[in-house]
Order: C-alpha cells, then sequence, then structure tokens
C-alpha cells in the first residue's frame, strides 16, 4: 500500500517539485498546504501517513505552531524541512518530537531514506491491527504533544459542546477538537450507542432508566443523560427488560 503524504510548503514551486520527487520515489501525494488555515482544513478531512512541513510559511503561525495544532487531532509522523538551522528553531522544533528534522538542500537518497524510518518507526511504536483483527480495547487522545491510553470499557459517555467532545470516564474528563460526527468515524465499541445528537453512552455502565432519561453511577456520583424520543424503542431494545403483568 502506497504511503500517503501530505506537504505543508507556501512557496507553490517548491510544493510541485516536492510532489515530483516524492511520487517519483512511488509515495502518495494527498496535497499541499501553504499556511495554517489551509492545513488544519485538510487535517480534518484526510488522514495522512506522513506530513512533511517546511518551517517557515506564510501567516501569523509558521511550520511548527501548524504541527502543534495538528498534533491535538492527529496521530502520524512530520518530518521539517528548513533552510534556518538556528539553534532557537531548531529547538522549538525538536520540542514537537518531529521523526526527522532536514536542512535544505538535501539529497533525494537521505529524503527517501528519512521518510521509510519514519514511517517504519511510528507504525512500530503504535501497530495498526488487521482489517479482521477484533475491536480495539482503547483509544488514544493527543494532549499537547502526548497521547494518553483511554480503555474503552472505562468511558461512561462522551459528549459534545460545539466543535469540541468530552471524553468522560470514573477518574478524569478529555477535551478534544473534533465533533461529536467526527469521533464516532474513527471509534468502535458495540456497548457504545448515540442516544442523542449530544451524547455516546456506554451502554453497559447504565443503572438506571426511568421514561427518557438514563442514568450512570460514577462512585458517588450520578450522570443523568437524556434520549431522542425518535431513539427511545431502539435504544431500549439494547437492554434485556424483564416485563410484568399489571
Amino acid at each position: 500500500m502506497s504511503v500517503k503524504i501530505f506537504t505543508i510548503e507556501d512557496d507553490l514551486l517548491i510544493a510541485e517539485d516536492l510532489k515530483f520527487k516524492l511520487t517519483g520515489l512511488g509515495y502518495q501525494v494527498l496535497g499541499n498546504a501553504t499556511d495554517y488555515g489551509e492545513a488544519m482544513q485538510f487535517i480534518s478531512l484526510q488522514t495522512p501517513d506522513l506530513i512533511i512541513a517546511d518551517i517557515m510559511i506564510a501567516g501569523s503561525k509558521d511550520g511548527i505552531d501548524t504541527v502543534s495544532e495538528i498534533y491535538k487531532r492527529l496521530l502520524c509522523p512530520v518530518i521539517y524541512l528548513t533552510a534556518n538551522s538556528e539553534s532557537a528553531t531548531v529547538k522549538r522544533a525538536l520540542a514537537t518530537h518531529p521523526a526527522a528534522f532536514l536542512i535544505k538542500p538535501f539529497k533525494l537518497s537521505e529524503f527517501a531514506i528519512n521518510i521509510d524510518l519514519a514511517i517504519r518507526n511510528f507504525r512500530e511504536r503504535f501497530p495498526v491491527a488487521p482489517h479482521n483483527a477484533a475491536v480495539s480495547d482503547s483509544i488514544f487522545v493527543p494532549d499537547r504533544f502526548l497521547y494518553h491510553r483511554i480503555y474503552k470499557a472505562d468511558i461512561l459517555y462522551v459528549e459534545a459542546d460545539g466543535s469540541y467532545v468530552r471524553i468522560i470516564t470514573s477518574e478524569k474528563k478529555y477535551q478534544l477538537t473534533t465533533n461529536l460526527k467526527g469521533f464516532e468515524g474513527q471509534f468502535t465499541h458495540p456497548d457504545f450507542y448515540r442516544v442523542s445528537r449530544k451524547h455516546l453512552v456506554n451502554l453497559s455502565k447504565v443503572t438506571r432508566i426511568n421514561g427518557n432519561m438514563l442514568y450512570i453511577n460514577d462512585q458517588n456520583h450520578e450522570h443523568a443523560i437524556a434520549i431522542s424520543k425518535f431513539e427511545r424503542a431502539e435504544i431500549l431494545s439494547r437492554f434485556e427488560i424483564i416485563k410484568t403483568k399489571g
């Protein structure tokens, strides 16, 4: 399978040259962004295997700022390109833990080696399960430059709040920069059900049902979650409810 690469380069001639070289090496170039805004818009729509980012790009946010924001939404290796080898710039770049840091001009052979190493090291650290494998028992969520593991069984529910979602567990809350639809597209587990526009609930955590409300006990706190009246019958069918006479 061809490695999918996204580039961030504000000089369109250099961007086209990068695309030509990368395509010649057998990689697939998904697209190029010239600034922070274009990069963030692209990331919201596609998921590359690798990002190649020039540090000095147009706009108030440079390549390092852009990569820092991308890391909050996407787990992906990054290779920096720059003609600036000032220690302060290099220090800022290294703080984002890039897979490689190449000073222009660079040799094509060096470029290819760094790309292959970046992909291989990343996949060894975060292996992808085969398509026919069982559903993963956990997810990794971004927090600055780190990724925290959350076991799906520990999640009580996921709550939408505009362009953010909050993952609620018994121990902690995590806030992510995405909407609930975007989160659902990256998350699978048979115990979870979208009970309303605002909530994705771990049905195994529900302790009682009252009308159009689901309740989840969290140690000494009880969460009350309203369910859509249009989804109520389907939601209740997910539980083994004992019917009695009268």
